[in-house]
Order: C-alpha cells, then sequence, then structure tokens
C-alpha cells in the first residue's frame, strides 16, 4: 500500500496541502476547525509524518546551474527575493543545483522553496511533493501543474510593441530572436506576430543569430530581406543585448536608427542607456518579480495574508514600454541606395 500523502489528505478536505502541513506541526495560519479535520483524517488515512518541525526562518532560492543564476534577468530576480525576505526577517541561502533530492534533504528547516529559472521536470515533481510551498519564478511551467508561477506578460508585451510601432507608420518589420531558445523570447515573437497579423497592411519577418552579439548573421539577413522587395523600417529584439547588436550593425552598414530603420529592446538592463542611440524598450518588473514571489510563498503558510484555501495561482506581473531614441516615424524613402 502506498503511502498517503499530503495532497491526498487536502484534495479530501478541499483545501491547500500547506494548510494540511500546517495543521498537522501545530503552526499558525489555519483555523481550529480545519486543524481539528486534518488531524482527524491523517489518523484515519493512517498518514505518517515524513518530516520534523521547521527549525529556522530560511527561504532556499534554487537555479539549475550557476550560468542561469548569472543572467542578468535572474540577477535582478535574486535581488528582489533578497531584498523582500530581509523585509520580512527571513533568511535566504541561494543553490545551483540540478539534483531534484535537495528539495527532502532541505525542506526540514526551511520555510519553502523558490525555483528561479529554467529547470529539471524532476525538480518540479520534487518541490511539488514537499511538504512547504514552492513558488516557481520563470516563463513557463508544467500545464495545470499545481504550483504557484510568478512572470510577466511576454505575450502582451510583444502585442503593445507591433502596435506601438504601426502607430509610428512601421508596415514591414522583423524579429530578431538573437541566439534560439529561449521561451520567454517566443512568447513575445507570438504577440508580436498575431497582432501584426490583425493590423492594417502590417507584414512581418524573423531573424536568427548564432549567439546574441553574432552581428555577421543580421547583415546578410537584412540585405536578402531588402533584395526579395520587404525593406524593413522596425525590428523588435528578444533582448537588450540583441538590440545593441543590431542597432551597431545597422550602423556600421550606414543605415540610421531610428530615420531609416527603428529599434526596440526588451528588458530595460543597464545597456539600454549605455548605447548610442539609447534604446527604446521594455521594461521588465525583474526585481519586482522576486518580491512577489516571497509574498507568494509567505501567503502559502499564513505570513503573509491568507492563500491556503485556494487553488495555485498565475501572477504575470505586467511591463512598460520605455520609450527613447532608437524609434521614430517610419522612413519614407528607401536606405537601400545608401549601402
Amino acid at each position: 500500500m502506498s503511502r498517503v500523502t499530503l495532497q491526498e489528505i487536502a484534495d479530501h478536505l478541499g483545501i491547500s496541502k500547506f494548510a494540511v502541513s500546517r495543521a498537522l506541526t501545530g503552526k499558525p495560519g489555519v483555523s481550529e476547525d480545519t486543524r481539528r479535520n486534518v488531524l482527524s483524517i491523517a489518523e484515519e488515512f493512517g498518514y505518517i509524518a515524513r518530516r520534523t518541525k521547521v527549525t529556522s526562518q530560511s527561504i532556499e532560492v534554487i537555479f539549475h546551474d550557476r550560468s542561469v543564476a548569472n543572467r542578468e534577468l535572474w540577477i535582478d530576480v535574486q535581488h528582489g527575493i533578497e531584498m523582500e525576505a530581509t523585509r520580512f526577517g527571513c533568511s535566504m541561502a541561494v543553490r545551483w543545483t540540478d539534483d531534484h533530492r535537495i528539495i527532502e534533504r532541505l525542506e526540514a528547516a526551511s520555510l519553502g522553496f523558490i525555483l528561479v529559472g529554467p529547470q529539471e521536470p524532476r525538480m518540479f515533481d520534487a518541490a511539488l511533493d514537499s511538504a512547504v510551498p514552492a513558488v516557481v519564478v520563470a516563463h513557463i511551467v508544467p500545464e495545470l501543474y499545481r504550483m504557484d508561477q510568478i512572470t510577466a506578460t511576454d505575450v502582451e508585451a510583444g502585442v503593445f510593441v507591433a502596435k506601438f510601432l504601426h502607430q509610428l507608420g512601421h508596415r514591414r518589420m522583423v524579429y530578431a530572436h538573437g541566439q534560439l531558445g529561449y521561451p520567454g523570447r517566443y512568447a513575445r515573437l507570438r504577440g508580436f506576430s498575431e497582432a501584426i497579423a490583425e493590423l492594417d497592411g502590417a507584414q512581418l519577418r524573423e531573424i536568427a543569430f548564432k549567439e546574441d552579439y553574432f552581428a555577421a548573421d543580421l547583415r546578410g539577413a537584412v540585405m536578402k530581406m531588402a533584395d526579395d522587395g520587404f525593406e524593413p523600417t522596425a525590428i523588435f529584439c528578444g533582448s537588450d543585448g540583441v538590440a545593441v547588436t543590431v542597432v551597431s550593425e545597422l550602423m556600421r552598414m550606414g543605415i540610421s536608427v531610428p530615420d531609416d530603420i527603428s529599434v526596440v529592446g526588451h528588458a530595460d538592463y543597464p545597456i539600454a542607456t549605455q548605447v548610442s542611440p539609447n534604446l527604446t524598450t521594455i521594461h521588465m518588473p525583474h526585481k519586482q518579480m522576486g518580491i512577489a514571489a516571497v509574498r507568494q510563498l509567505l501567503s502559502r503558510i499564513g505570513l503573509n495574508g491568507q492563500l491556503n484555501d485556494l487553488p495555485p495561482q498565475r501572477l504575470s506581473l505586467v511591463p512598460h514600454l520605455v520609450k527613447r531614441q532608437s524609434t521614430g516615424p517610419a522612413a519614407t524613402q528607401s536606405w537601400k541606395t545608401k549601402i
């Protein structure tokens, strides 16, 4: 006979497994009626606790590896986590590992887990099976996964940029992925392409690079488009780093930004104002995503509001456009004569 889990008790009572966990360990955050019901059903089901009481106030932050943790996006998220954990008087420990067994090793001394960035499926499953809550800060999670997720509205960002450029008169637009393989970039492309399909006279092409800073791929792709009768007047880039590559290479080609081609970045990293012209870009609330993750985690254990009786949530924070010097009205004359 398989071991009875917290989730089975929670499903039977129609509450969250974290409410069950707090009831069984005598912690605040649940009513006395809920506590009595949980203890009664746990006894009836023959539940055997697998962990001892929480012995610290640590929030465990887990990255898949150091290369993920060192990306500017996830550094900003980590900063937000640290700020909010400190505000609530919690310590924070950061781990870089793809070993899912770390969840069981750490849960007895943890308030909960925040999984940041891409993770292996086994890490998701281990966190989901844990007696303490877990929140994931990432672009995607498995479908209908019973775990809170903090992300940003990438699809909406793509829609907004398409409409913004269209209002400036741009009709031939390009999406520059940079290096392929990043889920957020695909989500932004989805919104961008869906919007362009609905906008009067708008057309879309795509460019991908071997690496984000591999400018050689851009020149040939842009010239081939122009030779085929599609002379782009605006480029939306998968990141600010890609946008800097695009702006630099266009200027080397003799193409003016934004007089000939407008360029929009994404994220609003410091590099956006260190290049000339300064980048128009989507400002992403990465630090606030980390703050939201801590608040969501603490809410699940009754320390910051009450989410115990609600199902898992998908919380998407809304970015905003920062207009700078790299965008302007669509050019009315061909830039091919400059090349």
